[in-house]
């Protein structure tokens, strides 16, 4: 037994997994969907139905059989989706057992027409902070996108402003009064549909959440209440309009369904509610600037969305904002099958702030946000060597010096909430970060910071940093506003998520801008802000398809319309000024392009391609058909166009745990292509195969290659060039570890702090109601399913399932409080019997026992022993 010295504290959560005498203890159904992520809420359920008018008849057996300590939350009778979501509390523990509970839901969910159940996973509000602006005619017009996406042609010359398409908003609510929105709700007005499904006090992860639902979903939290105005911002870029600004289909008509209170987290049982009523109303397009951080499919919201989708309904979802920490980050629900995932592009001009330091005739450009009126300051190294690849990223590096004062570091390696954490503990009353990729002033995304965090260029960070070395900096501020152009303009933005799905979907989809957007802001935000994430993307794409749906007509179905703008799309570098094409992993087709995708009439299906990885010999050859809709013959020459390749990993450094952020490698894949050159006459289609030939990598370093499929236009006046993104991985998903090395292992604490060798013995005192076994596991690579076995030592048996098995779990990052999690083990075993009366925690017998403890591997066969890893703890005697 030793103490371990990792870093991983706090730990990613405390997953009570089989706790005698607890709700979480109840649910030991094949129909469970049992899931350790931390995001699972205590003692909340979905259940799903066959059919819609099972809902009532099952509220009323659970009502009748649990009585008070049941409370149904959300009724579903939908063709999309029929359920309820409960959550189940024993306020007497000694008068009502977790057996008996148990006992009588085994009976309930045994019946027909139970398909299924789903813990509830909070989905947390998306952690964005506004930098509020002034009302300005030349910041407005100096901050605008829309020469970007050639949405202001479509305004200017097409006269097309998006008027009769419905966009349904699932986010925080809307402050409707807002002059730019409409200045009111219902009919007549620009917000004609929605409701607030929870009320301002409602949050998911509160015990006992307050759920007061209102009529409107007005915006109305109060600067006090912490609010960012998200879902106002989100708002505006779809539909705003004022004298001095213009939202991207601004005679859209917009409805709101807020999901979140004023701080805190959703349910993904109110997600469902919302994209049932967004549907209902007939909503064209449905926007979701909300997500998680699983690259799964399987959830009951993400599946919800992917029916919708399938029935006609465009579906627009937020890809994510963790690209900081590596590849495989895209989140859920916009995983989901048939949606639009939404990469993030950088705008074209930023509003910064400025400061003055000694020794510099010109002021300094920087980023925040929060209010640019800071203290003045000295500023001092940040770190005991400024310059390298983990500035502050270990707090035993930071010199005493920064106490009282600026600390000034590099960019890179880790968060910047790692890095203002680290400071802030050592007395810095700010974090000023250069950048490191030769950019300009940026905003270092720092949810939470506990001192303000400034980005600044990379070329002024480096004259600050030779400045501090010779002697005295002080920075003054003076909190003034003025837009400079951005050296990352037109090139994904460093926040978005990296894909693909778990399942080697190409996610994301497709990009819009949402680096540094001005838009609306509540007025209690003062009215007109800046924001930065793929929630900004989202609604600038939902907006871009309301305009394609006025054009082209309502009827297109989604898939098309996504294929259209992907043929179309700008495909970005990964850095201005510097060679090579940025992987479809990062930027899916590219940047969309409004004007070409609604005016063009030249169509490739498929819009993208997964060749998958190389065990997959049934994607290695794919099939696209170009159809001619306009009225002139049109000829193209078909080649490879490679971008850069992602590394996800540095196997010398930190082995498969991913690198954060990625890396890029010139690893490129060749193609066979059937017909390099093709005519295509008016009202015809021509099919196309394209086989892959993947770049001679080392297996073991699993490179992600992608690549466009690049048709070049003859005669430009018939048909501009297209493309069809793709990607793949070189060697087998299957072959990747699941435990980070020196993982899983034995614990007594939560934390994690004391660790058990094979050698040890841990003794489990059962007297001692609240004794635990905890195993502290590092999933480097998501499995699909978990499975925890108890051994008799002495017969070499498996006696039963130490908890339930797990099912559809992410992997674990290098940020505070997502690097690992505890297993709790309470004495209890699930005996093998299949019968329901058998399902309950039994306490194992006095003996010694190992815990098994098995992860799938991505696309294993959980039939297969050998596509698992597996991990056996040392003895555990079980006692008195």
């Amino acid at each position: 037994m030793k103490r371990r010295s990792i870093s991983i504290v706090p730990l990613f959560a405390l997953a009570t997994l089989y706790l005698q005498g607890s709700t979480d203890a109840l649910l030991q159904h094949r129909k469970f969907k049992a899931s350790s992520e931390p995001n699972v809420l205590t003692g909340r359920y979905i259940v799903e139905f066959a059919q819609q008018d099972a809902t009532y008849p099952f509220a009323k057996s659970l009502s009748d059989t649990f009585d008070k300590d049941v409370k149904i939350h959300e009724q579903f009778t939908h063709d999309l989706f029929a359920g309820l979501s409960f959550n189940l509390d024993d306020p007497n523990p000694s008068a009502v057992t977790a057996s008996s509970y148990d006992d009588k839901l085994q009976s309930l969910f045994d019946h027909d027409h139970v398909t299924a159940v789903y813990p509830i996973h909070a989905i947390q509000r998306p952690e964005l902070t506004a930098t509020q602006v002034r009302e300005d005619d030349s910041i407005a017009k100096a901050i605008a996108p829309h020469h970007l996406t050639q949405v202001d042609r479509v305004h200017k010359e097409l006269k097309n402003t998006g008027k009769g398409i419905v966009v349904g908003i699932i986010d925080s609510g809307v402050d409707y009064y807002h002059p730019a929105l409409g200045g009111g709700f219902g009919k007549g007005y620009k917000v004609r549909y929605g409701e607030d499904l929870v009320g301002d006090k409602y949050d998911s992860n509160q015990p006992n959440p307050i759920v007061r639902p209102g009529p409107t979903p007005l915006d109305k939290c109060g600067a006090a209440s912490g609010a960012s105005g998200h879902g106002t911002h989100v708002s505006g870029i779809v539909a705003g309009k004022s004298a001095n600004f213009t939202g991207v289909a601004p005679d859209a008509t917009l409805g709101m369904w807020r999901v979140f209170g004023c701080t805190g987290s959703t349910g993904n049982d109110i997600i469902i509610k919302a994209l049932l009523k967004a549907y209902d109303v007939g909503s064209d397009i449905i926007s979701l600037s909300l997500g998680d951080n699983s690259g799964w499919t399987e959830g009951p919201d993400t599946v919800v969305a992917s029916r919708i989708a399938k029935k006609g309904t465009i579906v627009s979802i937020a890809a994510g904002n963790a690209g900081a920490s590596g590849a495989f980050t895209v989140g859920s629900p916009s995983t989901g099958k048939g949606v639009i995932s939404v990469a993030s592009f950088d705008n074209s001009n930023n509003l910064v702030y400025k400061f003055k330091a000694t020794g510099f005739s010109d002021a300094i450009a920087y980023a925040s946000g929060e209010s640019g009126k800071f203290k003045t300051g000295d500023l001092v190294p940040g770190d005991n060597k400024v310059g390298g690849t983990q500035d502050a990223c270990d707090a035993s590096t930071i010199p005493a010096a920064v106490k009282g004062n600026y600390g000034l570091v590099k960019r890179g390696s880790c968060t910047f909430s790692i890095k203002a954490a680290n400071l802030a503990k050592a007395g810095a009353i700010g974090v000023v970060v250069y950048d490191n990729s030769g950019g300009d002033a940026f905003t270092p995304s720092a949810p939470n910071a506990p001192v303000p965090v400034l980005g600044v260029g990379q070329k002024d960070g480096e004259a600050l940093l030779a400045a501090v070395k010779k002697g005295k900096v002080s920075l003054t501020f003076d909190g003034k506003l003025s837009p400079v152009p951005l050296a990352s303009a037109k090139t994904v933005s460093s926040f978005s998520s990296v894909g693909a799905s778990y399942e080697l979907d190409l996610r994301p989809n497709i990009g819009a801008p949402g680096g540094d957007i001005y838009s609306t802001l509540p007025r209690y935000l003062g009215s007109w802000g800046l924001m930065s994430g793929t929630s900004m993307a989202t609604p600038y794409l939902s907006g871009s398809i309301a305009l394609y749906l006025k054009a082209r007509g309502k009827n297109v179905k989604p898939a098309y319309v996504l294929e259209d703008f992907q043929n179309y799309a700008f495909k970005a570098p990964a850095q201005n000024g510097v060679k090579g094409i940025d992987s479809p992993l990062r930027q899916g087709a590219g940047l969309i392009q409004v004007y070409d995708t609604i005016k063009q009439n030249i169509h490739l299906s498929p819009g993208e391609f997964s060749f998958n990885d190389t065990s997959s010999n049934q994607h290695k050859t794919q099939t696209f058909t170009i159809t001619n809709h306009g009225h002139s013959t049109v000829h193209y020459q078909i080649s490879n166009n490679v971008s850069l390749a992602v590394a996800p990993y540095d196997l010398a450094k930190s082995g498969y745990t991913y690198t954060q952020p990625i890396s890029y490698t010139t690893d490129a894949a060749k193609l066979r292509i059937s017909k390099k050159s093709i005519k295509v006459a008016p009202g015809k289609s021509v099919k196309v195969k394209v086989s892959v030939i993947p770049p001679k990598s080392d297996p073991k370093k699993h490179i992600m290659y992608g690549g466009y499929v690049q048709l070049k236009s003859s005669n430009k006046k018939n048909g501009l060039d297209l493309s069809i993104p793709y990607f793949g991985v070189v060697g087998h998903q299957k072959d990747l570890p699941i435990f980070d090395a020196d993982f899983p292992y034995l614990s007594s604490d939560s934390d994690g702090k004391v660790a058990y060798e094979k050698n040890d013995t841990f003794v489990f005192h059962q007297r001692n109601k609240t004794a635990s076994a905890f195993i502290i596991t590092r999933l480097i690579t998501p499995t699909p399913l978990l499975q925890a076995d108890v051994i008799d030592v002495k017969t070499k048996k498996v006696i039963g399932k130490a908890f339930p098995d797990q099912t559809y779990l992410a992997r674990h990052t290098l940020n505070p409080g997502e690097q690992a999690q505890a297993l709790r083990w309470d004495g209890t075993y699930l005996p093998k019997s299949n019968k329901p009366s058998s399902l309950k925690g039994v306490p194992v017998p006095h003996g010694t026992y190992n815990l098994n403890v098995k992860a799938l591997h991505v696309f294993g066969n959980p039939k297969s022993k050998k596509d698992f890893d597996v991990w056996t703890s040392g003895p555990i005697k079980v006692t008195n």
